[in-house]
């Protein structure tokens, strides 16, 4: 390799955490802040929609999945037009878009249909931004503290919007109606003018690219000490093998086989689990009895014990690997899940449900950097976003099955106890498929 040959993987990797890393993190967070915001504002929406339309149990869980949906459809979106067009463009055209559809429902949703539509074009924008996100924050996490900074850049600002979400509930609900809840949303809009201003794009794109000078000026802001070596380089190289064009049925080529169908089937359970929780534990409390405020404080807990569980789960996956950081956390999941059934309804509940969000987003947290760091620059968007799309079948399958299960007798029971199945489910099949799980990027394709 020539001196004047620049291997972006080991720049990025080998720098340290300073104030580039946490300007971007900042403007991340800001945007996902607002993205955990209007995901998990639907669960606090429910109960106050439920009664001015008379919705049944099943419209409810239809409702939610028709969001979740959405967050399908969006993610598969995603990613063929991030590898195309690049990481930047196509985030902030969704934060636009999400900024628009918030504003549609604050200001005009006179009837049911109308508001499932909205909440479907809302969801198409989350599931762009989530995917993108995570891939964004892993392709410039230094690699001493990479699950640390990619898991707490991510599930800081989400968590966050999540908890925002459980408070406006309470502070805004009560006054100004469901219509409310999304006027926060609407700050995507100057989010998105912000963005287009300070966000940079991913260096890894721009190389795969061929634009050299725009990466020069990228990496001269993050390590300026090194500003006169890339001002010099005749060349930036990936650090990747080169695979030709990538393409969506090379997820499922010898190559990476192995990891994608584990990622489908583990993440589908587990955001089966993660949906219908977090989408029905207000009214599941409702209906034990409790008031409003009460109800929507537990989902704030659950929310602020993702930001718990995504910074232990981080600090596990660094020092113990991320398979036993994601199996300790399904394990865990399951565990708290069977405890909540005798629990609510009681004082121990309130721990109980802080164990249950750290266990279940912690594993959910690591889960998304296992899945970008497992391919190559130009087909991880479409790889992730694949994957998200395809794992929001279970966060769809999620609202709606818990839904059904609300109307039988012994709702509580069977509920909790789906969910905290799905949980054992993703760990064992996280744990018989260790050996084959290792970052597919390790693995230098036949050929190459």
């Amino acid at each position: 390799m020539s001196d004047r040959a620049i291997n972006v993987a080991r720049e990025l990797g080998d720098m340290r955490l300073g104030a580039f890393h946490i300007r971007f993190a900042l403007l991340m967070g800001a945007i996902l802040f607002i993205d955990g915001y209007d995901l998990f504002n639907a669960a606090y929406v429910a109960p106050y929609v439920k009664a001015q339309w008379a919705l049944s149990p099943f419209q409810i869980g239809l409702m939610l999945s028709i969001g979740l949906a959405g967050l399908a459809s969006g993610a598969l979106l995603q990613g063929p037009l991030a590898d195309r067009w690049g990481r930047r463009r196509v985030l902030l055209a969704a934060v636009t878009g999400l900024g628009l559809a918030s504003l549609a429902l604050w200001l005009w949703a006179p009837n049911f249909v109308i508001f499932c539509a909205l909440r479907a074009v809302l969801g198409v924008c989350l599931g762009m931004i989530s995917p993108l996100a995570f891939v964004y924050i892993n392709e410039w996490a230094p690699q001493r503290c990479a699950n640390r900074y990619a898991t707490l850049a991510f599930v800081l600002p989400f968590s966050l919007g999540g908890i925002a979400a459980g408070l406006a509930g309470i502070a805004i609900a009560p006054t100004w109606g469901w219509h409310g809840l999304y006027a926060i949303g609407a700050l995507a809009l100057p989010m998105a003018l912000i963005g287009h201003r300070l966000l940079p794009e991913s260096v890894r794109f721009l190389v795969a690219r061929g634009r050299h000078d725009d990466v020069a000026a990228i990496l001269s802001r993050a390590r300026p000490e090194r500003a006169d070596v890339y001002g010099q380089a005749t060349t930036f190289l990936s650090g990747e093998a080169a695979n030709g064009k990538a393409r969506v049925t090379d997820l499922l080529g010898p190559r990476y086989r192995g990891v994608t169908l584990t990622i489908w089937v583990g993440g589908a359970l587990s955001l089966f689990c993660i949906h219908g929780l977090t989408g029905w534990l207000p009214s599941i409390i409702l209906e034990q009895g409790a008031p409003v405020q009460a109800a929507f404080a537990y989902g704030s807990l659950l929310m602020a014990m993702q930001i718990v569980g995504g910074g232990l789960s981080g600090w596990l996956a660094d020092r113990h690997g991320q398979i036993n950081a994601m199996a300790a956390g399904f394990v865990g999941g399951m565990i708290t899940l069977l405890l909540l059934i005798p629990a609510i309804g009681t004082n121990t509940a309130w721990i109980v449900v802080a164990l249950v969000g750290a266990c279940v987003f912690g594993a959910q947290a690591v889960m998304n950097n296992f899945i970008a760091m497992s391919y190559e620059t130009g087909l991880r968007s479409t790889a992730v976003g694949v994957a998200v799309g395809v794992n929001r079948i279970g966060g769809v399958l999620g609202p709606l099955i818990i839904g059904v299960a609300q109307q039988q007798s012994g709702a509580l029971w069977i509920t909790l106890s789906l969910l905290a199945a799905a949980q054992l489910c993703a760990a064992l099949i996280f744990l018989a498929r260790r050996q084959s799980l290792q970052p597919a990027l390790t693995t230098t394709p036949k050929g190459a």
